[in-house]
């Protein structure tokens, strides 16, 4: 028979529900609560419902949990059942409304029982008691075995105790010959490590006071020079006309005044060194050469020497102040570099190389430059240094695993205890490769069979129990022994009562 079923939503009401009946045209609407949620548990939801389905032509039925609905539907003739599989499985029968009380039959022409009747119905609905209940001697029995009954029950499983030891430890310590390369890389059991890479840029300034020294042109020469004419005609000699020696390089002069060298005739001129110094002074007969087209017509000399030009000296910076100065300031960057590298790195991490050479001059500005004038001498630079480290989680590593094998029986490691300690600096052993000895240890506790402990002081005295322990467990002091309730005399004597505690 074809069956509508309907799941039902929790927000589903008596409207929607009648909405959605319509939509079959079966003979059979069965009705699927939700798992949660309260819907249609009123009695009043329920008949509407059934006259509703009456109206369809079609039988109702309900799959549902909820108690209150299950009882409407029984008061109203409505099948239920516990899934859609029961109900499509099995007929459909109204359920049976709940008979009334029938009235008792009239009795009132019944004669009336006699004393012996009731006495005998009396004694059939309230037999007497067996008179062994009425014995005191076995009412005092039967309360005493319970009684002891429920103290045996406490005694088993009210009591509890704890037993705090601390076992006994040892430390373990081994010596670890260290090599660590940037080619390894995997810790292995011989004592070789991986060593990484890390990249540092610092950046500093130095200064350093010149010591050399170097001079400084004060006063510029001064004398005279003669010029010849050569030619048939007068000729202006302007001033500023530059004269100059035959050195390599010349020293120049320049006319300080313009003249006029006659026909065939020569004039003297006064003339002045180009550059200040006693570079600028000349020996007699020295200044020979005119600049210029004039030096086609005419011809100088300098009968007299020219003199006059002085220098000062100065500091100035030498090279060697300045190899001095980057050296000094290559090292304390160097340091800084060591430290900030010390500061990234993680607790354990070893620095395999503590001269780390530079790697990269990024930026070197240096003032003045060499020979230049200047008290001082100023660097700066930023430079990269590339420095090798091992990794403290290797390290931790080779030490637990170089420990792990030599543990003795009957002891059990506390790897929170594990300590790596350097026993040599690193000594540098190739391109960012090192060599050196560490030392790792560990506590170690003695191994405690708590079955065999909490077998040992069923039933005893704090007392005994204590002593128990101590002979037979590998332990550190006396135990101490806690019962509850504390005023209880022994250990308990079921083994799930007694817990070991270490410490």
């Amino acid at each position: 028979m074809k069956t509508q079923i309907i799941q039902l939503e929790p927000h589903d009401d008596y409207i929607s529900v009648r909405d959605r009946m319509e939509w079959g045209q079966t003979t059979r609407v069965l009705l699927v609560w939700p798992l949660r949620g309260k819907i249609l548990n009123r009695k009043l939801d329920l008949l509407l419902l059934k006259r509703h389905a009456d109206a369809l032509g079609s039988q109702l039925a309900l799959v549902t949990r909820d108690r209150d609905a299950r009882y409407h539907a029984d008061q109203l003739g409505i099948p239920v059942f516990k899934s859609v599989r029961q109900a499509e499985q099995s007929r459909w029968l109204r359920a049976r409304r709940r008979r009334r009380s029938r009235r008792p039959p009239d009795v009132g022409n019944r004669p009336p029982l006699s004393r012996d009747e009731l006495e005998a119905l009396r004694q059939e609905a309230h037999p007497p008691r067996p008179a062994w209940l009425d014995n005191p001697v076995v009412r005092i029995t039967f309360f005493t075995l319970g009684v002891l009954s429920m103290l045996l029950v406490a005694a088993l499983f009210i009591p509890g105790a704890e037993i705090r030891v601390t076992p006994a430890s040892r430390t373990d310590r081994v010596t670890i010959p260290v090599a660590a390369s940037p080619d390894q890389s995997t810790v292995e059991l011989s004592g070789a490590v991986p060593a990484y890479w890390q990249a540092v840029v610092v950046e500093g300034r130095a200064v350093i006071t010149a010591t050399g020294q170097t001079r400084i042109p004060r006063e510029a020469a001064r004398g005279e020079v003669v010029f010849t004419n050569l030619t048939e005609d007068e000729i202006r000699i302007p001033a500023g006309t530059v004269v100059s020696t035959q050195d390599d390089p010349p020293v120049r002069f320049f006319t300080r005044a313009a003249a006029t060298a006659p026909v065939s005739g020569t004039v003297t001129v006064s003339v002045a060194a180009v550059l200040p110094g006693s570079s600028g002074n000349a020996a007699r007969h020295t200044v020979v050469a005119i600049e210029g087209a004039l030096g086609l017509n005419l011809t100088v000399d300098n009968p007299r020497r020219i003199s006059g030009g002085s220098d000062f000296t100065a500091a100035a910076p030498t090279e060697d102040d300045y190899r001095e100065l980057y050296d000094q300031l290559v090292d304390s960057l160097r340091e800084t570099a060591l430290s900030d590298l010390a500061f990234e790195l993680d607790s354990g991490d070893v620095i395999l190389d503590s001269a780390p050479e530079v790697s990269r001059v990024l930026e070197e500005t240096r003032s003045p430059e060499i020979g230049q004038p200047a008290d001082q001498l100023e660097l700066t630079l930023r430079l990269e240094f590339r420095i090798p480290y091992a990794a403290g989680a290797d390290l931790y590593q080779l030490g637990r695993t170089v420990l792990g094998r030599q543990v003795p029986e009957g002891f059990l490691p506390r790897p929170e205890t594990l300590a790596v300690t350097q026993l040599s600096p690193p000594r540098p052993d190739g391109e960012g490769a090192a060599v050196w000895k560490v030392e790792a240890s560990w506590v170690l506790n003695a191994e405690l069979d708590e079955a065999q402990a909490v077998s040992l002081v069923l039933g005893l005295t704090p007392e005994d129990a204590a002593g128990q322990i101590a002979a037979a467990l590998p332990i550190e002091g006396a135990p101490e022994i806690i019962l509850w309730p504390a005023w209880w005399p022994r250990l308990p004597i079921l083994p799930f009562r007694v817990q070991l505690v270490t410490r």
